[in-house]
């Protein structure tokens, strides 16, 4: 798949609200095993705190929501310099890169009538 397929792809999804089949599909898939391992399941945000925590999620600097091209790209460049837009993190610091995910859930449990 071409960048424009993915970009397109995955902007459908986001308007269709089935974004998970992208982090289902083959090529995420794939590439989430190779990037955990490549950074031996080490979680890289407690690993700077001088921890080491299993990781079992990659997270994406650049969002793919907002940018759908670097989806499947390990590294982008920002002004000549490349960093990494895939890393090892464990489910708690994953929770922390994505503080509107709880909110939204929070959010949701709260204006849902309980009877």
């Amino acid at each position: 798949m071409n960048t424009d397929e993915l970009v397109k792809w995955i902007e459908e999804l986001i308007r269709d609200d089935m974004l998970w089949k992208f982090y289902k599909g083959i090529e995420f898939r794939h590439l989430k095993e190779e990037v955990l391992r490549e950074q031996h399941y080490e979680c890289q945000e407690c690993k700077k705190l001088g921890k080491i925590t299993r990781a079992d999620t990659v997270h994406h600097v650049q969002f793919v929501r907002k940018h759908p091209s670097l989806a499947l790209s390990k590294y982008y460049t920002y002004k000549g310099k490349q960093y990494r837009n895939l890393i090892a993190v464990c489910k708690s610091c994953h929770n922390k890169l994505h503080p509107e995910k709880i909110k939204s859930k929070v959010k949701k449990l709260l204006n849902e009538e309980k009877w």
